[in-house]
């Protein structure tokens, strides 16, 4: 079980072997927001995901909020203090999909019975493969097209309008990421959740 350098609060040993029966990826973090404990989803995680440094080094990460892309760190960030503060669990559900996969995911913030650190659970709610729609030919990017001859892409989580459905698809793969004709919005869930 890995541990934080530091030294942990006392009676945290039950609290860590509790998450590491969590199957999604699960971790305490200390009132500045940095990572005291990570379960081992989390660093099967980062091993598969290109980081695998983050698997035996997490503690230098620092605060957590650091490793968010703007403008969601500052809501995390914020999401996260009045948790401490308040001293209510925060629930948040988001996507983070691939090309290939659809996922959905909740994330639970609660503050530890001591009030000095808080559990986050990140729980897979759904998965499901994407299928690829262009296998007669041509250009599959052409559907992806809108009256201007532009592609919008969602400039939080990365989905591209479908203006024939009214829809917004994971769709990178189809579309490619180096095209010239790409402009970017935002989606109805990403402003809703971040700008609503």
């Amino acid at each position: 079980m890995c541990k934080h350098p530091l030294s942990n609060p006392p009676g945290r040993e039950r609290l860590y072997a509790a998450l590491e029966g969590e199957h999604g990826s699960a971790y305490v973090l200390r009132p500045d927001l940095s990572l005291e404990y990570v379960n081992e989803a989390w660093r099967l995680f980062a091993r598969e995901n290109g980081a695998p440094e983050l698997a035996t080094s997490w503690e230098t990460c620092g605060p957590i909020p650091q490793c968010i892309v703007p403008p969601l760190s500052e809501l995390i960030t914020a999401k996260l203090l009045g948790v401490l503060r308040r001293n209510v669990a925060w629930s948040h559900s988001y996507e983070c999909s691939s090309e290939q996969v659809y996922r959905h995911f909740n994330m639970r913030v609660q503050p530890t019975s001591q009030r000095d650190g808080l559990i986050v659970v990140h729980s897979l709610v759904g998965e499901a493969s994407l299928q690829r729609s262009d296998r007669g030919g041509g250009d599959p990017a052409l559907s992806y097209l809108d009256e201007r001859g532009l592609i919008v892409q969602c400039s939080s989580c990365g989905r591209v309008r479908n203006p024939a459905r009214a829809s917004w698809d994971w769709a990178l793969g189809q579309v490619g990421v180096e095209r010239e004709n790409v402009s970017h919005g935002i989606c109805p869930p990403c402003e809703a959740q971040y700008y609503g």
